[in-house]
């Protein structure tokens, strides 16, 4: 997850996110990208919103049984390419979610930088760890993570009045088209207007940019994965190959000698290995 502010004329890209939503694991590739390739050439708009505030309503809505979660997350690893928790226990979904996504708003009170931290590190823990974020050890252990300010998180997690205002006037100027989890939406704010669904290989991005920009962006390649690990916390190699442009040899051979340096080091997580800082 990441943002920015207005300016000028850019191209503005929207995107509604969630720290329980398995796609918002999936989009972390292409809006950390995003910054380190375009910088301040485009405007990322992203909403923080609710995967459900009622558990049962929405494996209703969904015509969903919990049974059928695992199959379901399956299909989602299919689409994304990324490992997910699959092994779906009662504990980890309480009746709503929206604390967590409360508790990212009080995070992001502290600064994009770390709100950003927090906001993924509770997305991992949910969405790959398998673990209920609602719970007070869980979001203070991601707040750690992020190196917020433990006694203004504590303090703004109890604004929840204010927590709420914040959340629901988020969308205020958001483009009136029908975001999702799963969509990106681009713009250049004048004629065209691109709606991606499943854009989580961001090549597809960067031709929607292209045709929107007329190909005048300037790309920039970044190279610092050690770099990249040490901002974001443990990633899979999908998002390495993803974010760095490289193929999949390619991102495990420099993974291996990073690992070789001293840098890097890797933990397994949903059954696969998750890259981090040494």
């Amino acid at each position: 997850m990441a943002r920015q502010q207005a300016h000028g004329s850019r191209i503005r890209i929207y995107h509604s996110t969630a720290p329980t939503c398995f796609w918002s694991w999936g989009y972390e590739a292409l809006f950390n990208r995003l910054k380190l390739v375009y910088g301040n050439q485009v405007d990322v708009r992203i909403q923080v919103s609710c995967v459900y505030e009622d558990f049962d309503e929405y494996l209703k809505h969904y015509e969903l049984t919990f049974e059928g979660l695992p199959e379901w997350t399956e299909e989602a690893i299919g689409i994304m390419g990324i490992p997910l928790n699959t092994r779906i226990a009662r504990m980890q979904f309480p009746p709503s979610v929206l604390p967590a996504s409360l508790a990212a708003i009080a995070a992001l009170r502290q600064g994009s930088t770390k709100g950003t931290r927090f906001f993924r590190a509770l997305l991992r823990r949910s969405t790959v760890e398998g673990q209920d974020v609602t719970r007070d050890a869980v979001l203070n252990d991601a707040a750690g993570e992020a190196q917020l300010n433990p006694i203004r998180f504590k303090r703004d997690l109890a604004d929840r009045d204010g927590l709420l205002a914040d959340y629901q006037n988020q969308g205020d100027d958001f483009y009136h088209m029908p975001l999702g989890f799963y969509n990106v939406i681009l713009t250049d704010g004048k004629n065209r207007t691109v709606i991606l669904d499943h854009a989580f290989d961001p090549r597809t991005v960067d031709d929607a940019l292209d045709y929107l920009s007329g190909g005048s962006l300037k790309r920039r390649k970044p190279t610092d994965i050690a770099g990249y690990l040490r901002d974001h916390g443990p990633a899979p190699v999908r998002e390495i190959e993803r974010v760095f442009s490289l193929s999949s040899h390619e991102a495990e051979a420099k993974l291996r000698a990073l690992k070789a340096a001293g840098t890097v080091t890797s933990k397994r997580f949903a059954g696969a290995a998750h890259w981090t800082s040494a």
